[in-house]
């Protein structure tokens, strides 16, 4: 599923606490830090139904850069840009 940057963007600003974030603008310069790195890749995973992780956003610290590379990943796995599956039974279960 395709992510759009103004979902990213919103959801950076969220947690820099500012009224909004351009989408050029690196993370680390608007503020953030290593904390809010965390926080950042857990709401973008939340929110956007995605998994992430911080190695990805440290490689891809703006808003234009973090989607472009998302939405350019393959579908198949957890970290190459498929959604979150909602499905979380063990092979025991099956």
């Amino acid at each position: 599923m395709p992510v759009r940057e103004q979902q990213v963007s919103e959801i950076w600003a969220e947690v820099l606490a500012l009224p909004e974030v351009d989408v050029d603008a690196n993370f680390y310069d608007l503020g953030g830090h290593s904390l809010l790195l965390i926080e950042l890749v857990g709401r973008l995973n939340q929110k956007l139904g995605i998994e992430t992780d911080v190695v990805t956003v440290l490689e891809h610290p703006t808003v234009v850069d973090f989607t472009a590379h998302w939405n350019s990943l393959g579908a198949s796995g957890p970290d190459t840009g498929t959604p979150a599956k909602a499905d979380t039974a063990t092979a025991v279960d099956r």
